[in-house]
């Protein structure tokens, strides 16, 4: 060490020298390449020297902060805070924006829901349906149907004449029927529900009993016979609405899927708010509003009991579509089998020609 020490001090004076203007008489001198040697041997030596002292001097702060206690230690703690705190508020705003997002997408995804479901058996397409026409998107379903006719050809090569002479014998359409069947069971006569509505025409085990009774029959519930009597049913409630022309088939089957008195507080709203309540589309709007959150209108319309004659129905969203999906049905049988009614011949007025 002491001979680094020497040779440091020696290259500092003949700098020295050097730096004094000297350097002309210096190289004047035999031993001059000597000297220059010296010189570059020297500078490697402080070169060397100075690098070694810098890592011992870094060796020794880094020792000399591991040795500190650790409270003395500077940590970017704080940082770390804020780091995550704006973080967790990037997070929280990307998150609230993407719920925001998602719940506008399903803002009408009950509605959406009931219309797919309203029939388990069929599948809906839709196409194209911008948010202005989610209200109306059971009439944009009906654009976009790729209608199958289903097992019907089996019904009809079974049971097809006895459904004719029934509807023969209530003039009605046996299209109607099969459409009716379509939606009820999918043409399957074991067909039951969650509610116990059994066979062809889905008839409930008490309205079964009922109509049993009257018939005189031995059941309902063979194939055969639940068709005599739920032709026999809907017949009898069409003819409940005869004043209404062709619309009361319509009515007929509203009060089929949801009840008579359903039907009777719906054309009381209808007639209240000065709707012509003998049209099905008039009186179908009028079933969302027989819903038990329009308690107010409800007791606008029937002042002393407070809400309709046959109770609440929130349920609304059934009975609208049934009927809508059965007409659909029905005017696609039309173009499959031929009517069983005889037509109506047309007349036609004989005009004179005018002599000239």
């Amino acid at each position: 060490m002491k001979l680094i020490n020497i040779n440091i001090n020696a290259a500092k004076n003949l700098l020295g020298k050097i730096s004094n203007g000297k350097i002309v008489s210096v190289l004047k001198k035999k031993h001059a390449g000597i000297i220059a040697q010296s010189v570059l041997v020297v500078g490697f030596l402080i070169y060397a020297t100075g690098s070694s002292v810098s890592k011992n001097t870094s060796l020794a702060v880094s020792k000399e902060n591991i040795s500190k206690p650790h409270d003395e230690i500077v940590t970017p703690q704080e940082e770390k805070k804020e780091t995550k705190g704006d973080f967790n508020q990037y997070l929280n705003y990307r998150s609230f924006e993407t719920t925001n997002y998602v719940e506008n997408l399903l803002r009408n995804w009950t509605r959406l829901f009931d219309l797919f479901t309203s029939n388990s058996n069929f599948r809906q397409n839709i196409k194209n349906i911008d948010a202005e026409k989610l209200e109306k998107v059971s009439g944009e379903i009906k654009k976009t149907r790729n209608f199958s006719p289903g097992n019907v050809q089996w019904l009809v090569d079974e049971y097809g004449e006895l459904i004719k002479r029934e509807c023969n014998y209530y003039k009605l359409d046996w299209r109607l029927v099969l459409a009716i069947i379509r939606q009820e069971s999918y043409f399957n006569p074991e067909a039951v529900s969650h509610a116990g509505a059994f066979g062809f025409m889905q008839i409930m085990p008490r309205t079964g009993a009922g109509l049993q009774n009257e018939l005189a029959l031995q059941d309902t519930r063979t194939p055969q016979n639940n068709l005599i009597a739920g032709i026999y049913y809907y017949a009898s409630l069409a003819s409940q609405f005869s004043e209404f022309g062709d619309e009361r088939y319509k009515f007929a089957l509203a009060a089929y899927n949801a009840g008579l008195g359903r039907v009777i507080d719906a054309l009381t709203i209808a007639a209240y708010m000065e709707k012509d309540y003998k049209l099905w589309d008039n009186v179908k709007e009028a079933y969302p509003l027989l819903a038990s959150k329009n308690d107010s209108l409800h007791t606008l319309i029937w002042p002393d009991r407070k809400k309709p004659t046959y109770g609440t129905l929130d349920n609304w969203k059934e009975p609208y579509n049934y009927v809508d999906n059965i007409w659909y049905y029905y005017n696609e049988y039309k173009k499959y089998y031929a009517s069983n009614l005889p037509e109506e011949k047309k007349t036609t007025k004989k005009t004179k020609k005018k002599k000239k």
